[in-house]
């Protein structure tokens, strides 16, 4: 269900956050998964609430924004060439080198609570982060997804 558009991307060569989030951004807009300012909505609630995670030795990033911006749920993923910096999650001050981004387009806001801890939780298994990092194929993504309990 969350990934049936395959927005899926990998090795992707971007040299900015903003960049990789338009980029994101622009394949849930052509899909008609959301509205036209998604992408607008993201950069702002990235602005003030960063979604930047270290973990296990990897950045990740999970940028998300309001619901009302969402059309039909949705989760893309972008692996990168070279990590890009996002500000901590945790400490707004710290930038994180991001090389893994779970892009969020969920309705409610306890699917959004939900997601949220389930990727936290696929973050902390080293082995599937590395196997993220790694992934090159959508069946591969999609079987790592399924074994974290994400579809």
């Amino acid at each position: 269900m969350y990934f049936n558009k395959e927005i899926v991307l990998f090795n992707f060569d971007e040299s900015s956050k903003e960049q990789a989030l338009r980029v994101l951004s622009d394949y849930f807009i052509k899909y008609g998964l959301v509205t036209s300012d998604f992408y607008e909505g993201i950069i702002s609630r990235e602005s003030n609430f960063p979604t930047g995670l270290f973990v296990n030795g990897t950045g990740v990033a999970i940028p998300h924004t309001d619901s009302e911006k969402v059309i039909h749920p949705q989760i893309g993923f972008m692996s990168l060439k070279k990590p890009v910096k996002f500000r901590d999650m945790a400490n707004k001050d710290n930038e994180i080198d991001v090389s893994l981004i779970f892009m969020l387009a969920l309705k409610k806001s306890d699917e959004q609570l939900s997601m949220l801890q389930k990727l936290v939780d696929l973050f902390q298994n080293e082995r599937s982060v590395n196997q993220l990092k790694e992934c090159t194929s959508r069946i591969e993504f999609k079987n790592i997804m399924k074994n974290a309990g994400i579809e």
